[in-house]
């Protein structure tokens, strides 16, 4: 199994986060997307800022004792939302992720952006909230890059980044922010499969998933996402970042021909998929020793 393919806990967000490293592990996957999403899954900011440094720690070490005990890898990077705070305690959640990255290890941490305005149209010359956005960010990237943490931000349909052109212009607002692209936003969603390969430099992580314009999320090789595309261009860009495979379990995967809705078998399948379309383009990963599994 390559390195660079990890799968994403969101795919067991209605679990329990030791159940979903055991499946990852079950599906002979060693590295994980670890989610911190508010509310959600399957780590609360919030109560890992109200822990303190000390709590940090015990989490840290609970999370990678999940790892080491299944022979897996590591935790690879961080899907994070914090939930809907004031601006300080934004910071101070964000704070006590970038500490528990730092004892993981983790380099990249995904972000969920702002929700894109219902008001604005594409002929305006800018989305306001693309504005409020890039203001947020510019707080909390600090706290990111102190803790030696790249901090990106999601491709989402209901966000601020919904468009190849909101996406750049982000970026150019908050210098140093960095993109983790799922394609699959931008097919099902406002920008409609137009082209992103723009956005392309930015990308510092890449979400596995097919999709059509109509649904967020197909079995792979039953969409639209041109992974060879996508590959062939990445590396010509001398990409060297992780692709996370991502199905998750609350967002209905609509089988249209041959296909399955079964979460393990989608991302198996999204595996296949994207390392059939490396090898089409010549692309050889070197993969980790058989004693060693991913």
């Amino acid at each position: 199994m390559p390195n660079h393919v990890i799968v994403s806990t969101l795919n067991w967000s209605e679990q329990s986060l030791e159940k979903a490293v055991s499946t990852v592990a079950a599906l002979e996957f060693g590295q994980i997307d670890l989610a911190l999403h508010e509310g959600w899954a399957h780590v609360n900011p919030s109560e890992l800022a109200a822990r303190g440094a000390g709590g940090v720690m015990q989490e840290a070490e609970r999370v990678r004792g999940m790892i080491e005990r299944r022979g897996m890898k590591r935790v690879a990077a961080f899907n994070v939302d914090l939930g809907d705070a004031t601006p300080e305690e934004q910071q101070r959640r964000l704070a006590a992720v970038c500490d528990l990255a730092k004892a993981l290890d983790v380099a990249v941490l995904t972000l969920m952006a702002g929700r894109r305005s219902g008001e604005w149209q594409e002929e305006q010359q800018e989305d306001p909230s693309i504005v409020v956005e890039a203001a947020r960010l510019r707080t909390l990237l600090p706290l990111a890059q102190m803790h030696g943490v790249q901090l990106t931000v999601q491709t989402h349909a209901h966000q601020v980044t919904a468009t190849a052109d909101s996406i750049l212009r982000l970026c150019e607002l908050v210098p140093g922010l960095g993109v983790t692209l799922d394609p699959s936003h931008l097919y099902a969603g406002p920008n409609r499969g137009r082209d992103y390969e723009a956005v392309l430099p930015h990308v510092k992580l890449v979400h596995l998933r097919d999709a059509t314009l109509e649904h967020l999320q197909v079995p792979a090789g039953t969409g639209l996402v041109d992974f060879s595309w996508l590959v062939d261009r990445l590396h010509a860009l001398n990409y060297d970042g992780q692709f996370a495979i991502k199905y998750v379990d609350c967002v209905p995967t609509i089988v249209v021909g041959e296909g399955t809705g079964d979460v393990s078998e989608n991302v198996i399948r999204m595996r296949d998929v994207f390392v059939a379309s490396e090898r089409a383009q010549g692309i050889v990963r070197a993969a980790t020793p058989a004693a060693s599994p991913l």
